[in-house]
């Protein structure tokens, strides 16, 4: 039996990289699996992948920086699968880089929206059924960029720094109830992202943070997206014995690594 049987899982930014990886790991721990993305033949195939399997999974459309269509979309899942148990917070993108005063307002603004309003957005759609049914467990996909300086990412930064803080004082603001939100800083992921930052012009990146990333990539510190699917999916486990609000990085907290082979395997 899976750790999530008769649970339902949102997973955001499902199409492809974490939230494709995450959404078919949740599945095979036998969640039903809802994908949404704004991408719909992304999500379609992965919908169908998690069915090729034999589990449950729905695809919908969605722009997670919409107030409206967010609420809507939750309580089209609630309708189609159940009660929403587990939220994967992972849309999120990455442009505009570059130094502030050279950024294009409106791509800056389109960014806060996706990545800090559109997590406030979905943990606001399905909060008040959490609550009312005193179970749930929220991760927000954040990133090293909430607490690390770097030229170039102002924006960006921003936005994962601001995410953090919305797990901990949502945290804070659910003190006496059973649900459980916390933060997750997966480190270097093989992801679309990373690939922009290998081919960023000198412009929007310097050349030397350029050359950190393809290095990376090129020694083989770059890790496959079903890396953090799998500390995802153990956060969302009633194996997990963290502190509620905590912001997570394996790489500064190397014992966690063990706990996650423990229940899902090394």
């Amino acid at each position: 039996m899976g750790l999530f049987e008769g649970q339902v899982a949102w997973v955001t930014g499902a199409g492809r990289g974490i939230g494709r990886a995450v959404a078919l790991a949740l599945a095979e721990q036998g969640a039903a699996v809802a994908l949404v993305s704004r991408t719909q033949h992304e999500i379609e195939m992965v919908a169908q992948e998690i069915r090729s399997h034999g589990g449950t999974a729905i695809a919908s459309l969605l722009d997670v920086s919409n107030w409206d269509m967010v609420h809507w979309t939750a309580q089209q899942i609630e309708a189609a699968l159940g009660p929403i148990d587990l939220l994967i917070n992972n849309a999120g993108v990455l442009e505009p880089l570059g130094k502030l005063w050279e950024t294009d307002p409106e791509q800056a603004g389109r960014l806060i929206d996706i990545n800090l309003s559109g997590a406030y957005y979905g943990m606001r759609a399905v909060l008040p059924g959490m609550i009312k049914r005193g179970r749930g467990v929220i991760v927000n996909v954040s990133s090293d960029a909430a607490t690390a300086v770097a030229q170039g990412w102002s924006v960006y930064a921003a936005s994962k720094a601001g995410l953090d803080q919305l797990t901990r004082t949502a945290a804070f603001d659910l003190k006496d109830t059973a649900i459980r939100v916390y933060s997750l800083h997966p480190g270097l992921v093989d992801t679309r992202m990373q690939e922009t930052l290998r081919a960023a012009t000198p412009d929007r990146l310097p050349p030397d943070r350029r050359k950190f990333f393809i290095d990376q990539k090129e020694a083989g510190k770059v890790q496959p997206p079903e890396a953090p699917a799998r500390t995802l999916v153990w956060l969302c486990s009633t194996h997990c014995d963290l502190e509620n609000g905590a912001i997570i990085n394996l790489r500064s907290r190397p014992e966690l690594q063990a706990k996650i082979d423990r229940v899902l395997g090394a």
